[in-house]
Parts: structure tokens; C-alpha cells; sequence
């Protein structure tokens, strides 16, 4: 997807077009480009066949949708195996400078940040799925990351020298600037509410068509 895709998008309040990949695809175009992908990779992961969608209507509440449904056990659409909520954390903006709303995305308690945890607590109380998870991702950053994408970005070595200052305003010893301490803490909280299932993280790696990108993680649980 992030070597592949054609898609760009544009800051909201500036029209400043962004550069392409995964990095700055919104939540439902990453959705819609990876249930392609999906699809056409691999087919027999749905049953039946036709057992997949995105952008959902929620039951009973105007204007939300699910980001996707899917069944692998021969659920119908009507009734999918499962629902999903997907999150896009952020630590650094298009410009690689630093993004304040990472950890609002998602802990925030206001209704006005849609975080995660209000995902997690829309799933359970409408969403239709017999089983429920959300799933979020975000790129990590450190010095090394910061040189191998002025490397692969000779031309964007402004957006690399932003991460960099991020990084060692986080760490000014490593510059790392990881994902896993705050997804641990919402792991606690989530766990400690009683909402989720354990914690399960991937890595994924070189998707470097933005200078931002790189690599990073999933992390996802399911609901109880």
C-alpha cells in the first residue's frame, strides 16, 4: 500500500498538499486501500466471499460508521464475525515536526477528540459484530530512523531534521521516540476498566515512500 498508492492528501486549514503514503492517509482511505488489498491478496480469508465492508452505519447513532466488518466463518454481512475500529497515531505531522494529539487520540476522556477509547466503548455498546477489536498504528522514530530517511529523502532533509529535534527533545541521549510506553499505559487503563482482551503488538517495517515513514507498529485487542 505505502509503495503503491496514488493517493495524496491536503491539510484542511492550509491546502498545503501532503506527500503520498501511508504516513498521511486519513483513517478511511487507509481502511478503504487495505480492504483492497485484502480482497485481492487474499480472497479466501473471507466467507462467505463476499464478507467484508468498510464504513458501516452504526445502529441507532446518526452519522457513525464502523471502519470495517468482516466474517472468516461464514457470517453474513447482516450479522459479520467481526467489527473493527481502526486508529492512526500520529507522533509527527507531514513536516516531521512534533504532534501533540498522539496521546489524546488515544486516552482522551472528551467526546470532541474521538479517541480510541471512545471507539472501544461505541463498539461495545452498538457495534454489530459477534466479536469486536480495535486495531491502531503509527510509525516510531530515532536517530537511526532519522538517517536512513535522509538517506532514502536527500530532497526532504528538512522534514528529517524536525524528527530529529523531536527525537532528542524526547531523548536526548538515544532520540528514541517509541510507541510502546504509551501503548502499555493504555493497555493498563483499558485493562483496568475491563474492556479489552490482552494486548497483541506487530512490527512492520520500510514502508519509506514519506520521509516521516519508516517503521512502526500495530497493536490491537479485542473487546471483552
Amino acid at each position: 500500500m505505502d509503495a503503491k498508492t496514488q493517493h495524496s492528501s491536503a491539510n484542511r486549514r492550509t491546502g498545503e498538499m501532503y506527500l503520498p503514503g501511508v504516513k498521511t492517509m486519513n483513517e478511511p482511505k487507509f481502511v478503504e486501500e487495505f480492504l483492497d488489498w485484502w480482497r485481492l491478496e487474499h480472497a479466501s480469508d473471507f466467507s462467505p466471499p463476499e464478507a467484508s465492508d468498510r464504513e458501516v452505519k452504526y445502529p441507532g447513532i446518526p452519522r457513525a460508521k464502523c471502519d470495517l466488518i468482516f466474517s472468516s466463518e461464514g457470517s453474513p454481512l447482516a450479522t459479520p464475525e467481526w467489527s473493527i475500529e481502526v486508529k492512526h497515531v500520529a507522533l509527527v505531522g507531514n513536516n516531521g515536526k512534533n504532534n501533540d494529539f498522539g496521546v489524546a487520540k488515544i486516552l482522551s476522556p472528551y467526546l470532541k477528540d474521538r479517541s480510541l477509547i471512545h471507539d472501544i466503548e461505541r463498539l461495545r455498546d452498538h457495534g454489530i459484530g459477534k466479536r469486536k477489536a480495535v486495531v491502531g498504528y503509527s510509525f516510531e522514530y530515532s536517530y537511526e530512523s532519522c538517517y536512513e530517511a535522509a538517506l532514502k529523502h536527500p530532497s526532504h532533509l528538512d522534514v528529517v531534521e524536525n524528527i530529529r529535534e523531536v527525537c532528542r527533545m524526547n531523548d536526548p541521549a538515544n532520540g528514541a521516540y517509541p510507541l510502546m510506553p504509551m501503548i502499555e499505559f493504555a493497555n493498563e487503563i483499558f485493562q483496568h476498566k475491563g474492556l479489552v482482551k490482552n494486548l497483541i503488538v506487530k512490527d512492520f517495517k520500510n514502508a519509506w515512500r514519506h520521509p516521516a515513514g519508516g517503521n512502526g507498529k500495530f497493536f490491537a485487542w479485542e473487546l471483552q
